[in-house]
């Protein structure tokens, strides 16, 4: 079947990336190499988060080349989010993707050590920054007795490198979903990504 796909069809130019330590702690995305692809568009969303909802999904056709779900794919300013990679006959790779916006996070722990004089002191042991993907999964509003307290949470999808544990603090730098929250569950069974679930919590 793939032979039978014209070069010619292979006209929308993307970058292929790959995540980057471009300091130590400071994970980004960088492009490795162009390739062309045949693009399309798909009306039904694309589940690439196991625990959150998902995003509007893309289809693409591409020539054999060195590709795995570590990657992702630019093309000019939205980012896809790669869920499978299939072969389509002997030449060319089936890829499924969700079109999705990332934002630069920032990850940091402190845990309970040992001071001087055998004290305990809290240190901060964990700091990074990153790119993520946020997907919702449910808003909750509740209203006590002496105050009401509005509890938002989303699902942060991100490259399988970034490993959290819950009671982390992640702080979303950027977008409309912009504020430090903390990580409840981890789920990080995928061999490709991990998906942590964080809330902000504030009283109004």
């Amino acid at each position: 079947m793939s032979e039978q796909i014209d070069a010619g069809r292979l006209n929308k130019a993307v970058h292929v990336l790959e995540l980057r330590e471009t300091a130590p702690g400071a994970w980004e995305w960088g492009p490795i190499r162009r390739t062309w692809t045949m693009l399309t568009l798909q009306t039904k969303k694309n589940l690439f988060s196991s625990v959150g909802i998902g995003a509007r999904g893309a289809e693409l056709i591409l020539r054999r080349q060195p590709l795995t779900l570590h990657n992702a794919l630019l093309r000019g300013e939205q980012h896809l989010f790669l869920s499978a990679i299939l072969p389509e006959g002997r030449l060319h790779l089936r890829v499924q993707a969700a079109l999705v916006e990332p934002v630069t996070c920032l990850a940091t722990r402190t845990e309970d050590t040992v001071g001087e004089a055998g004290r305990p002191t809290t240190a901060e042991t964990m700091r990074m920054t990153f790119p993520g993907v946020l997907t919702e999964k449910y808003a909750r509003y509740e209203r006590e007795e002496t105050h009401a307290e509005n509890e938002t949470s989303y699902v942060l999808v991100v490259p399988k490198v970034v490993q959290l544990k819950a009671s982390d603090l992640v702080t979303v730098q950027e977008g409309p979903a912009k504020g430090v929250y903390y990580v409840t569950i981890c789920h990080v069974l995928d061999p490709y990504k991990n998906e942590y679930e964080i809330i902000l919590r504030g009283d109004v």
